[in-house]
């Protein structure tokens, strides 16, 4: 077999820079994965490795320190399912077929299995190490691995077509746990592609020799194979001895089987079992200080037991009422739906939706991430959100005036959620206690926005699908007139002019405006944006994204293509017509076309430069250019770490310009190089500042006004550098103007309007 080209990353140097404030670099990415979707564990002399499904935890045995390993710093990936390591090696699976292998400091991309030409599904589902080769389980076969020389040596197939879960070697005998039972040959015997060479055991009872099996583990002079019964959840664990099969008395949900040389471990349901030699049990891990374990695997070292756990991440238990929650700093859950973001706090709803608006029942419940610390609101944490009447979290909210207060809604019957002091909540609205509606038990509410005055507005599935709760407690509803009786309101927009926009499916976008009045509905108007050429010219009925920009534009994205509101002057009085949006048509090679033409527009987000972020189901992030007549960034799952190209939703943390991506797979950020710009200068922020001999990156200036003429002097006047800054954002390149690194000394930053008066904002100091 040809040698196999594999990519080398070094962990030393790719980890991200993060400022003193915990913000990442400009124009880094960041994925906010949770450390309780563990996959596996895993050990090696100095490290326990916890895999995630977006990631990897890499806990230091010697100084106790934890490494987050993802796409962003040297993992290749995304779909983690399986680890394994050595002594010295780790090796992660994803469902891909892709590998990557972990040695020090070093991370090794072996992409052949993901790009072999061979139909099937080729998820990696676990490994076995024998001296520098490492046997790989997957769905298209039984995969011999040389880690010396980072290549596929050979295939191995059972039986025709094969799906292999596990594989151990027992006595010089390779075993493969397939979905068609168990197999084996001698390990040394040539041919091992040739299923010919491979044999059944069939002394299975008749019920399971076919059947699925999973789970094979040596142990203590015997072999241990674990059946899934995936019908009637009486997982078996079966044993053979000399000969002999015999059953182990454990039936019900056996994540993995883990034997060392002394104790064999059974991650159950909610349970580790450890077992002696002789089968005897000698621990069992039942309770946490603070819950129910949740173990997907566990093994033991350095006398205790490490544990994925799917509810508590990795955890260090010494027994049953001794236990230490190794890494919590993370959503609880992997899933993302809507977010909102008001200075700096990110609250960001886990649930989700399928296309046609139905639940996925996801029990994720919100995350909060603040000053680099996430707070879980779901099930287990929370009295007020109930397993069996909350789930499909859709949108989230936070009151700019006072950003201790946010709210939540599910797609369920579990109704509006208030948090007034940033803690835990206080106000539970239902449809019982307010004017909220059900429809077939559920209060169905999409999304909500916060006005400037705090009054908290959203839609609500019924007649009256419009609603407010003002700070005070009272709730108003609106008709928005019969068109939207009944229907479904998807999106909610409020503008500078306090008018509502409610995305209503099937029937386009509704503008409202209750003039001040929220008791007295005499001065409403009300507006219906339709598509049809005179009466909206929408591109489709279906509305999945609005905005608002500098400008004061309402950028609508739909599901067949984006356009334009420029003026909203006549909008309730207005003619046919007068009231119409507009794409933006652009020339490509000489002909007219609208931009992006007839895609999925699914989010829109306007930054602190009045870029235009735009999020697709299928083909990922746009980032366009004030006017939308240039393309500034286009990231997908090929080009970068986002981990979707199915974008739910995009939010801009405008303070420091890091961009939020929801996606069904996680949340993940991106550090753009625009923010709100500041008149008044009143918090110039340098970063790097020092700006070290080592330190190659780009050079941040935040804290300006919009759109500024920027100037880098020396300390004796004499211009380094020139730029307008990006709304209120400036980079560097530490280069002056012709090019060079800067040398060693202090350099001042002025403004267009700081110059002139002789005040300079910001100083770097150089050190080379």
């Amino acid at each position: 077999m040809k040698k196999a080209i594999h990519a080398v990353l070094l962990l030393g140097i790719l980890f991200s820079i993060t400022t003193a404030n915990g913000q990442i670099a400009m124009q880094d990415w960041r994925i906010h994965f949770s450390v309780f979707s563990g996959q596996g564990i895993a050990e090696t002399n100095d490290n326990i490795f916890l895999a995630c499904s977006n990631g990897v935890i890499r806990y230091d045995l010697e100084d106790n320190s934890v490494n987050e390993l993802t796409v962003t710093n040297g993992l290749s990936d995304l779909g983690i399912t399986s680890i394994a390591a050595d002594e010295s090696t780790a090796i992660v699976g994803y469902v891909s077929g892709n590998l990557d292998v972990i040695e020090g400091n070093t991370i090794t991309n072996v992409p052949w299995i993901e790009k072999a030409e061979i139909s099937g599904d080729k998820t990696i589902h676990n490994f076995c190490f024998d001296e520098n080769y490492i046997y790989v389980a997957t769905g298209i076969g039984l995969i011999l691995f040389d880690n010396d020389k980072k290549e596929i040596k050979d295939t191995y197939y059972p039986y025709e077509d094969p799906v292999v879960f596990d594989v151990a070697i027992y006595n010089d005998t390779l075993f493969a746990a397939t979905d068609q039972g168990i197999y084996y040959a001698p390990k040394d015997r040539p041919f091992l592609n040739d299923q010919n060479q491979w044999e059944k055991k069939d002394d299975f009872p008749a019920a399971v020799v076919n059947g699925n099996f999973t789970k094979i583990e040596p142990f203590g002079g015997r072999i241990f194979y674990g059946y899934d019964d995936e019908i009637f959840n009486a997982d078996t664990i079966y044993y053979e001895s000399n000969g002999v099969l015999s059953k182990l008395d454990e039936t019900v949900n056996i994540n993995a089987i883990y034997g060392d040389d002394d104790r064999l471990i059974l991650s159950l349901f909610s349970t580790v079992k450890v077992l002696d030699t002789d089968l005897n049990e000698i621990q069992t891990i039942f309770d946490y200080p603070d819950g129910t374990p949740l173990p997907e695997a566990a093994l033991y070292h350095d006398d205790r037991y490490w544990i994925a756990d799917k509810r508590h991440g990795l955890v260090k238990a010494a027994n049953s009422w001794s236990a230490d929650f190794i890494f919590s700093n993370t959503p609880a859950f992997d899933g993302s739906y809507r977010m909102d973001i008001q200075f700096g706090k990110v609250l960001v709803a886990g649930g989700g939706l399928t296309q046609n608006l139905q639940n996925n029942y996801f029990r994720n419940g919100v995350y909060l991430f603040e000053d680099e610390e996430w707070t879980n609101y779901n099930y287990a944490t929370d009295d007020l959100i109930g397993y069996d009447l909350d789930w499909d979290f859709v949108c989230a909210a936070v009151n700019q005036g006072n950003t201790d207060e946010f709210a939540f809604s599910s797609f369920s019957q579990g109704g509006l959620k208030i948090v007034k002091d940033g803690v835990g909540i206080d106000e539970v609205y239902t449809a019982s206690n307010s004017l909220i509606e059900a429809n077939a038990g559920r209060m169905i509410i999409p999304d909500m926005k916060y006005d400037d005055e705090g009054n908290l507005w959203f839609i609500n599935q019924g007649l009256n699908p419009l609603k407010v709760l003002t700070p005070d407690g009272q709730m108003y509803s609106y008709s928005l007139e019969a068109l939207s009786n009944n229907k479904y309101p998807y999106r909610l927009l409020i503008d500078n002019d306090g008018n509502k926009w409610v995305a209503v499916t099937n029937v386009g976008l509704v503008a409202f405006n209750e003039n001040g009045t929220l008791d007295d509905p005499s001065d409403d108007q009300v507006r219906t944006l339709r598509a049809a050429e005179g009466f909206g010219n929408l591109p489709s009925v279906f509305v999945k994204g609005l905005a608002q920009d500098a400008d004061g534009e309402i950028w609508i994205g739909t599901e067949e293509g984006l356009v334009i509101l420029y003026s909203r002057n006549g909008l309730y009085e207005g003619g046919f017509g007068e009231y119409d949006a507009s794409p933006i048509l652009l020339e490509v090679d000489g002909e007219v076309e609208r931009l992006l033409g007839d895609t999925y527009i699914t989010a829109i987000a306007i930054d602190g430069g009045n870029r235009k972020w735009i999020g697709t189901s299928s083909s990922g992030v746009f980032c366009f250019s004030e006017d939308g007549s240039e393309e500034v960034y286009r990231f997908n799952v090929d080009n970068s770490p986002l981990i979707s190209n199915n974008v739910l939703d995009i939010k801009v943390d405008q303070l420091s310009g890091e961009v939020y991506f929801a996606t069904e797979k996680g949340l993940v950020s991106f550090r753009s190089d625009a923010t709100l710009a500041d008149r008044e200068f009143s918090n110039v922020r340098v970063f790097p500042n020092p700006v070290y001999p080592d330190f190659s990156g780009p050079i941040t200036i935040q804290g300006l006004g919009y759109e500024s003429d920027v100037k880098v002097t020396d300390i004796s006047g004499n211009l380094i550098y020139k730029t307008v800054s990006n709304g209120g954002t400036v980079i560097w390149d530490g280069k002056n103007l012709q090019g060079e690194r800067v040398q060693s000394g202090v350099y001042l930053v002025w403004s267009g309007i700081t110059y002139d008066k002789g005040k300079n904002v910001a100083k770097i100091l150089f050190i080379n």
